[in-house]
């Protein structure tokens, strides 16, 4: 039986209508639809399957919209309000020049298609090399697939924030061993330290152990071990794709 909210039209009361001629109706799928007799006497306009394949449909897009929001919220902002990225959710595919960077686009795109191995995009800044990973995570989402992006200064910026509170950080670090894909920015922005790499050996070790993919940027690629140490370079070797990016500064026309 339909329940009272599919079956009570508007301008229908609670207790609904005593003539059901007047709720009669013929859908041209469905056909004719009875109305609903209820136990007073009463008669309620009785929904057709089309009308509620709509309902449901209209329920579906409203709930994929709301995990969208969130999702994109958590992608840019999970490692505080203090260090989101949250206009990159705009990043796409769609509104990226192809033509100045056509390699990178399309490993970008295969690399959001398989979801395997490390994606390392690297060369000089304003190239677009931010833009793509946005836009790899922008289209898991649109599949209901959860990212984490981050750069690197801002990654560590936020462990320092949780130290310099006294808090445990480990929260920050299990997201991103979980989330199915983590993106690492700028990773040659943050100076080199011993506790740094420790972070970047625990992130990467334990993400290729369990098959996890890895898209990261930096200006030089041959600069990488300085930054994440020898043992991350070797575990992101496995399954990697390094696509140069080169050119003109393409803020410098914004």
């Amino acid at each position: 039986m339909d329940s009272l909210k599919d079956v009570i039209p508007s301008g229908i009361g609670i207790l609904g209508a005593e003539n059901p001629r007047a709720l009669l109706w013929t859908c041209p799928t469905c056909g004719p639809q009875e109305p609903l007799r209820l136990p007073s006497g009463r008669f309620l306009r009785r929904s057709c399957a089309c009308e509620r394949a709509a309902r449901e449909a209209a329920r579906e897009l409203e709930q994929r919209a709301l995990w969208l929001k969130q999702q994109r919220s958590r992608t840019y902002s999970w490692l505080g309000e203090r260090w989101s990225d949250l206009p990159l959710a705009e990043k796409t595919f769609a509104n990226f020049d192809a033509g100045r960077q056509p390699e990178a686009f399309l490993a970008a795109h295969g690399f959001a298609s398989l979801l395997k191995g490390t994606l390392i995009l690297y060369g000089s800044f304003g190239t677009g090399k931010t833009h793509l990973l946005a836009a790899i995570c922008n289209a898991l989402l649109e599949r209901g697939i959860s990212c984490r992006f981050m750069t690197a200064p801002k990654l560590f910026a936020a462990l320092a924030h949780q130290i310099s509170l006294d808090e445990d950080f480990s929260s920050l670090l299990w997201q991103a061993i979980q989330t199915p894909l983590l993106v690492i920015d700028d990773v040659d922005k943050a100076r080199h330290s011993e506790f740094r790499e420790e972070m970047y050996f625990e992130l990467i070790e334990e993400r290729t152990k369990a098959g996890r993919p890895i898209a990261l940027s930096t200006n030089r690629l041959s600069d990488l071990e300085r930054f994440v140490g020898g043992a991350c370079l070797s575990r992101l070797s496995m399954g990697q794709v390094a696509i140069q990016m080169s050119g003109a500064d393409y803020r410098l026309e914004l």
